[in-house]
C-alpha cells in the first residue's frame, strides 16, 4: 500500500468515525480528539486570512484575520469560539457558528456570556464600570502609568 493509500484510508476512517459522533452529546475524549483531526485542523485554518494583498509587482501576502474584541492580529495559537454550545452540535462545522479570537478574548467571551445568562443588565454594569475607570485616568492605560 502506498503513502497516499495509507493516508486516504486514514482520512476515511476519521471521517467515519466523525459522522458516527454527529448528533450525539460528546464529551471530553472525542472532543479532544476531534481537535486533533485533519478535519478539524483545515476548518480552523480557513479562519487565519482575510483575502491577500496583491502587490505591483505580483507578488501576494495573506492578510492576517483581526481578534473580534481587541482588533488585533490573530495570534499563532487562535482559537475557535464555538457559538452553538449545545454538545449535539460540537462536528457540526458550519462556519456562521464559530468566531476565530485570540485565547484572552475567548476567555472573556465565556465568562461574559456565562454572567449575561444570569443576569442580562451585568454587561451594562460593567460598561459603567469601564467608562467610569477611563473618566478617573482621563484615558490611560495602566501601561501608561508604568
Amino acid at each position: 500500500m502506498t503513502r497516499a493509500e495509507r493516508n486516504q484510508q486514514f482520512l476515511l476512517e476519521e471521517q467515519k468515525r466523525i459522522e458516527s459522533l454527529k448528533g450525539k452529546v460528546i464529551h471530553k475524549e472525542d472532543k479532544n480528539w476531534f481537535r486533533t483531526t485533519h478535519t478539524w485542523k483545515n476548518f480552523r485554518d480557513s479562519f487565519k486570512y482575510v483575502g491577500e494583498k496583491v502587490f505591483k509587482n505580483g507578488k501576494k501576502k495573506p492578510i492576517k484575520a483581526k481578534d473580534p474584541f481587541t482588533g488585533n492580529d490573530l495570534v499563532k495559537a487562535f482559537q475557535l469560539h464555538h457559538m452553538d454550545l449545545n454538545p449535539e452540535h460540537y462536528t457540526d462545522l458550519i462556519p456562521e457558528h464559530f468566531l476565530a479570537c485570540n485565547p484572552n478574548t475567548h476567555d472573556i467571551i465565556h465568562d461574559l456570556y456565562t454572567q449575561y445568562c444570569k443576569d442580562q443588565s451585568s454587561l451594562d454594569r460593567l460598561f459603567d464600570i469601564v467608562k467610569k475607570m477611563y473618566e478617573i485616568n482621563q484615558g490611560k492605560d495602566v501601561k501608561d502609568f508604568l
